[in-house]
């Protein structure tokens, strides 16, 4: 076959080519005949990439089920996929310039991640949220206004803004998503951990956790959050008292985990309690085996009884301490759990974070 054959038959291969793919995209596509000025927002789109038309762009969304719809951007060749469809009323819709929206005709609503169509809603399940059940919560306060409220506490899969990856957390999402940091209810349960534990975080008992100083710092980078503090003084749902700190942010494991900011809110506050933290801005956390206390000597996280911030006086506050439920007042022990300057020794505490 001479060169000449060779060309002419690449080219009615390529135009066959080109047929069969305009004709799926008009058998399989359509341009709605509404709002025909909008195309869905970014929100909606899970990939971006070049493409040479919009007739490509709708190829590569016929071969993936997840995707619903596509925008074009006509001049810069930017093809968006869209897990979602435009609405009747185009409420999630935008106008850009020079773009087309193109829905497949058959596409029906599909939740993403194992989620369930229940009444033209996606419902959800294990941390992710959305209309699509498309993305991860930033934590619990976030998957409490997303679509959580009626679980009181389970573990969640969450993605803090600008984590490496996703991991693993305990919320309370009956009273507006909690992510639990501390949970210490027990005297069997000894808090007098090792540097490793403290920084991955360590689950005890039927009730205890430490979420881990490496996700706490993730968590408090990502977003302005409260830190709550509540000691359990009787066994009673009135038996709680909070402390709350505004602002409340930690360093990265370069600067081993130093306390950057925790503001002390007195009238959120339910109890007189000492200010434990604003001492401890720029002290780094310690473990008995990783003392980073800058007075060396004291030994403050063997006195204590477990790991926290330690200046040069330890700390006015030790939540992490040993448990002796005296049901009164303090014991006096230097490592019991306390939180000054209050006179009764705690029958448990719990931590968390909360936006």
């Amino acid at each position: 076959m001479s060169t000449l054959n060779v060309l002419k038959f690449l080219l009615a291969l390529y135009c066959c080519f080109r047929i069969i793919i305009c004709h799926s995209f008009y058998e399989d596509f359509i341009r709605p005949d509404f709002c025909t000025d909008k195309v869905l927002t970014s929100l909606e789109s899970y990939l971006t990439l070049e493409a040479g038309s919009v007739i490509q762009c709708a190829a590569i969304c016929s071969l993936d089920t997840y995707c619903l719809s596509v925008s074009f951007m006509l001049k810069e060749g930017k093809c968006f996929l869209n897990f979602g469809l435009l609405a009747d009323d185009c409420g999630n819709g935008v106008n850009l310039a020079d773009s087309v929206y193109f829905k497949k005709k058959k596409a029906v609503k599909t939740c993403m991640n194992n989620g369930t169509l229940v009444n033209n809603d996606c419902v959800c399940y294990g941390g992710y949220v959305g209309t699509y059940c498309d993305r991860l919560m930033t934590d619990c306060s976030d998957g409490y206004r997303e679509m959580y409220q009626d679980v009181i506490t389970g573990s969640y899969e969450i993605l803090p803004p600008g984590a490496p990856q996703s991991f693993t957390v305990t919320c309370v999402m009956k009273h507006g998503g909690r992510t639990d940091i501390l949970r210490h209810f027990k005297t069997v349960d000894k808090l007098n951990r090792t540097w490793a534990e403290y920084v991955d975080g360590f689950h005890y008992g039927q009730r205890g956790t430490w979420i881990g100083l490496e996700k706490l710092y993730w968590l408090s980078r990502s977003k302005t959050l409260d830190l709550i503090i509540s000691l359990e003084k009787i066994k009673a749902n009135s038996g709680y008292f909070k402390i709350v700190y505004e602002n409340f942010e930690i360093g990265d494991s370069s600067t081993n985990y130093q306390l950057l900011s925790a503001q002390l809110n007195r009238a959120r506050s339910e109890i007189n309690a000492t200010d434990c933290l604003s001492d401890l801005i720029g002290s780094s956390f310690s473990s008995y085996d990783m003392d980073n206390n800058q007075v060396q000597g004291l030994g403050c996280p063997a006195k204590y009884g477990g790991g926290w911030w330690y200046n040069g006086a330890c700390a006015q506050c030790n939540p992490t301490g040993n448990l002796y439920q005296s049901g009164g007042a303090r014991t006096g022990n230097d490592d019991e759990v306390f939180w000054g300057p209050i006179d009764w020794s705690p029958l448990g505490i719990n931590i968390w974070l909360q936006n």
